[in-house]
């Protein structure tokens, strides 16, 4: 079992409260070496489509990404501007 830090950007953490789903801007979850950050998301009730940006102890990663180490994971949801 690895430890990863789960940090949501404010804009995710907006949406999930506006779906009912809310969720803490940080927190540590046990899971098994070799996870997918897909499957992490799965896992904590947050759909990938609403993730678009992932960055894996400060670098940019696939949602396909296995997990093999303890480590930050640092999710943006998206971002819009003008």
């Amino acid at each position: 079992m690895i430890t990863i830090t789960l940090k949501l950007s404010e804009s995710l953490l907006s949406i999930l409260r506006d779906m009912g789903c809310p969720k803490q801007e940080t927190c540590r979850i046990r899971v098994e070496y070799g996870t997918s950050v897909r499957q992490v998301l799965i896992d904590q009730g947050i759909s990938p489509l609403l993730v678009p940006m992932v960055f894996l102890d400060n670098r940019k990663v696939s949602v396909n990404k296995p997990l093999e180490a303890d480590a930050v994971l640092t999710l943006h949801g998206p971002l819009a501007g003008g």
